[in-house]
């Protein structure tokens, strides 16, 4: 695995990881994680899919994990979708004429969808793993929730825990019972 950084909009670092085949590649995974989540969640599955002679890199969304910016906020939307095209091109510069996947997971499946919308001819396939497409909460609150993301931005409305886990290759178990 290699851990890299890049100049993402607005002059953060926003930190990257990245895992090669062994033998011949035969294709790029570009994995864009949830809101509460980070590329180091991903470990096994870089590993996996290296195994699988795909060249797997994952992001760490700005303001989350070791990505430079504020918990939880963002300018707008775009500024997620412009690091994941940084990250896709970095992919495709290290890995010339191989097919490239993005795989968003969560509100990552949201960032991967928007992306994936504005650079249809830069990818050759888009994966949504527990797609974040609703909020469970009444209209009501929503509403609220936006007006008051007009007011006060940087105010936290939901509290989220950051978690952290260890890759199967750790001793961890997941859901195994």
């Amino acid at each position: 695995m290699k851990e890299s950084t890049f100049e993402g909009v607005g002059g953060l670092k926003i930190f990257t990881r990245s895992w090669q085949p062994e033998g011949k590649t035969r294709g790029v995974v570009v994995i864009v994680p949830g809101f509460n989540s980070h590329s180091g969640q991903y470990l096994w599955v870089g590993e996996q899919f290296a195994a699988k002679d795909l060249a797997t890199y994952a992001i760490d969304l700005r303001g989350r994990g070791r990505s430079e910016g504020e918990r939880y906020y963002v300018e707008k939307m775009e500024d997620y979708t412009d690091d994941v095209a940084t990250l896709v091109r970095t992919a495709k510069s290290e890995n010339p004429g191989l097919p490239v996947f993005v795989l968003g997971h969560s509100a990552g499946g949201v960032v991967s969808c928007i992306y994936a919308l504005d650079h249809q001819s830069e990818i050759d396939g888009l994966i949504c793993e527990s797609f974040a497409y609703d909020l469970p909460v009444p209209e009501i609150a929503l509403s609220f929730i936006k007006g008051l993301s007009y007011i006060t931005p940087h105010t936290a409305c939901l509290p989220l825990e950051e978690r952290s886990f260890l890759p199967r290759s750790a001793g961890c178990r997941f859901n195994e019972q």
